[in-house]
């Protein structure tokens, strides 16, 4: 799955921005800016919803493209379907 940090890191390099630059932007001191956006792409730790508001803003794109999964394999896929389908079909023992 193509998680959160993974779609950050890319629409910020997409921006030219580097992880201090985007830190302040954001309103982090300058001091302690880069750690906070290392840690969202590691994901280590998840934005607020009021700093998620801010960076669709900085990165140029609508909330979706940060939030909602993406797969990137096959296989996770045939897992969600599995797990959506799993109440309404009966495997034989």
């Amino acid at each position: 799955m193509i998680t959160f940090g993974r779609k950050l890191k890319h629409l910020r390099q997409k921006n030219h921005l580097t992880q201090k630059e985007l830190g302040i932007a954001l309103g982090f001191p300058e001091d302690s800016a880069d750690i906070r956006i290392a840690q969202y792409e590691a994901d280590a730790r998840k934005p607020r919803d009021e700093i998620l508001a801010k960076m669709t803003k900085i990165l140029y794109v609508p909330i979706d493209i940060l939030t909602v999964p993406v797969l990137s394999e096959p296989k996770e896929l045939f897992i969600c379907l599995v797990q959506k389908a799993g109440d309404h079909f009966r495997f034989p023992a």
